[in-house]
């Protein structure tokens, strides 16, 4: 007698086709639209935060421009000082004596957030971890960065969250969801340890680099954003336009047809 040696998924067992999406409803409202970074959703997110080094700051400073509609938000490699379309046509819009550029540069003004690193757990209690115990970075706003901060510089009632041991997780909580009523805060949960397996420093600068789109794909991204409707004259075809640049990721890769200006360097981030 042959058996079959076929294994059925233990999860799928017993449940109901009900059950079972609103299990899958469940999972994927909870994976950030399946991108390496996860956006908090309303309610709360509960996660332990690691460590990117010795001596290294949990977090990392970024720079987002959102585009609204179905362009969605993207990181720019200002965020690493290096070289972004979208914060070039920004300086270029804000610089104009043109009012309607003035007036374009409001829309793709850059913003600062924050991404923290860590290990996502799937409920609020941190009972079984999400993302299969794989490091994840999770986008928060400066306000929940702050509290952040606040706990881990408070020896005597927090401190450092990150010590595997002595540690402790974090909620993310977000209430409501407009633009204009929703507020973020982060709370401490009561020291737990820190299972072996998910101990260790997480690559964080990793993570946001893999979220950062070429030069050339931003340029396309810029295009499509420039081509909608704002509020403006459709006129920017009549204007003069500079010869773009063709740059790659780094600084000081440019195409052998153009020469490089190494005159100015651009800091970025001290002109927002």
């Amino acid at each position: 007698m042959i058996k079959d040696k076929k294994k059925k998924k233990v999860s799928s067992e017993g449940l109901s086709t009900k059950e079972k999406m609103l299990a899958r409803k469940k999972q994927l409202e909870s994976k950030g639209n399946g991108s390496g970074l996860v956006y908090p959703k309303e309610g709360t997110l509960r996660m332990r935060i690691k460590s990117p080094g010795d001596d290294q700051e949990l977090g990392i400073e970024i720079i987002q421009f959102y585009l609204g509609g179905n362009l969605g938000g993207v990181i720019s490699p200002a965020t690493f000082d290096e070289p972004c379309p979208f914060m070039e046509k920004y300086q270029e819009l804000k610089n104009s004596k043109d009012e309607d550029d003035k007036e374009l540069a409001k829309n793709l003004v850059p913003r600062r957030r924050y991404v923290i690193g860590g290990i996502i757990y799937s409920d609020e209690k941190g009972s079984k971890v999400d993302y299969e115990g794989k490091d994840k970075g999770v986008l928060v706003p400066r306000s929940v960065y702050q509290d952040i901060i606040d706990l881990y510089l408070d020896e005597d009632e927090a401190g450092d969250m990150t010590d595997p041991k002595t540690g402790y997780d974090i909620k993310v909580i977000r209430s409501g969801s407009g633009k204009l009523d929703t507020t973020y805060s982060a709370r401490a949960c009561k020291p737990t340890k820190l299972d072996k397996k998910y101990q260790g420093t997480i690559d964080l600068e990793g993570i946001v680099r893999s979220q950062i789109k070429s030069y050339d794909e931003l340029e396309e991204l810029l295009a499509k954003f420039l081509n909608e409707d704002h509020g403006g004259d459709d006129d920017e075809d009549d204007k003069p336009k500079k010869k773009a640049k063709k740059k790659g990721i780094h600084r000081d890769h440019y195409m052998e047809d153009d020469e490089p200006k190494k005159k100015k360097k651009k800091r970025y981030k001290s002109d927002i």
